[in-house]
């Protein structure tokens, strides 16, 4: 597991070919969020959420933005590959205030006019002067969380984080400054989302134009499921509606619920001109990555070789140098290892692993390829 400890580092193995932002930065250890259904509270780990805060030295990043020139961290960072803050920890939670530890950040990317990418509950600490000051040469991304329109619910599950007004009012400023505002409906659970409508309508009206959305993941450690039950007043997995179904360390709707939630918010954002994507790509985000940075200007370096964002690639028996032609991948040698051990099928369910041969093909397409119909119905049967 990644050491929190790191403020600035690549994402691990696997998750770094899947995200087109392989590139993090965590500028504090810990999180006075102190929301209800935070796995770090439900990872082995001695940051836990709503207790200790400590501030990252600055001085790490420093090192690879002015000094060292031989890293794989500086290598993406003279392709401009964008920048993720707030990855593990908020960096604009309470102790910025006192350490300016982010701003001290904020200072050394707008040196270099870096494409950034900013994950917060707290956007009222960047419309401050001081912060507000740094954003202008910067092109910025600001991925605002909010769980729920019930604001008495919101205050619950997410105590140590500002109100819905207060969230809502930073996106309009930031958006008038010109950073792209979104919406991180994450984790997004409908039945405690309250009026969706309602949320999207206020959104939109700051300038919001992209939702992201993952699903409410419930840890099995760490007293997670005992939080949120506490928080909301109810045994939530026994009173949903969505059947959670055990995957691993944690419990998560079914593929049949969660697809059909996510629909349901997709064909919602349409009636107000947004965009939907998520991770799980239950509703199709068209090889757009779940980022939502695709397109945006001074956005363009992000990792374009990601499963998510490449996959549209994959039509029939596709191999690997089919899928990497064209593009410089910093992990070449152990994306292939990852592609050879069907790690693509786990990840975009309408592909299929043809283990014989190393390819993959979409879901749809096997029946119009006789000679390999055993192989692909075997294929099938194993998803």
């Amino acid at each position: 597991m990644r050491s929190l400890a790191r403020p600035l580092f690549l994402k691990d193995h696997t998750e770094r070919l899947l995200c087109p932002l392989p590139l993090g930065i965590d500028t504090y250890r810990g999180c006075a969020g102190g929301c209800a259904y935070c796995s770090l509270n439900g990872l082995r780990t001695e940051i836990k959420c709503g207790g200790e805060v400590s501030p990252n030295s600055v001085r790490y990043i420093e090192k690879f933005f002015y000094r060292h020139k031989t890293s794989m961290e500086r290598q993406l960072i003279d392709q401009r590959c964008p920048v993720q803050l707030g990855v593990s920890s908020d960096p604009l939670q309470p102790a910025e205030r006192e350490h300016r530890v982010t701003l001290r950040v904020l200072k050394i990317l707008a040196d270099f006019e870096y494409p950034t990418v900013i994950t917060t509950k707290f956007p009222d600490q960047l419309i401050e002067a001081d912060h507000l000051r740094e954003l202008d040469a910067m092109p910025l991304v600001v991925q605002c969380s909010i769980s729920s329109v019930d604001e008495a619910l919101l205050g619950r599950i997410e105590p140590g984080a500002p109100s819905l007004a207060q969230r809502l009012e930073a996106l309009r400023v930031l958006a008038d400054a010109g950073a792209h505002v979104q919406l991180r409906l994450w984790p997004f659970a409908s039945d405690l989302c309250g009026d969706v409508a309602r949320l999207l309508a206020m959104v939109k009206d700051t300038g919001v134009r992209t939702v992201l959305a993952n699903p409410l993941k419930v840890y099995h450690a760490g007293g997670i499921r005992e939080s949120i039950n506490k928080a909301i007043g109810r045994d939530y997995l026994a009173a949903t509606s969505l059947r959670y179904e055990n995957h691993g360390l944690f419990d998560v709707p079914c593929h049949k619920d969660l697809s059909r939630e996510l629909s349901q918010l997709r064909d919602l954002c349409r009636q107000f001109g947004l965009n939907l994507l998520n991770c799980d790509d239950c509703t199709g985000r068209n090889w757009q990555s779940c980022c939502g940075v695709d397109g945006l200007p001074d956005f363009e370096n992000i990792a374009k070789w990601a499963y998510f964002v490449n996959g549209y690639r994959i039509t029939q028996y596709t191999d690997f140098e089919t899928y990497m032609r064209g593009h410089d991948c910093p992990w070449h040698d152990e994306f292939n290892q990852e592609w050879n051990k069907g790690k693509l099928s786990e990840s975009i369910p309408e592909l299929i692993f043809h283990k014989e041969d190393k390819t993959y093909s979409r879901l749809e397409r096997c029946a119009e390829i006789p000679e390999k119909a055993e192989s692909s119905k075997a294929d099938i049967l194993e998803l």
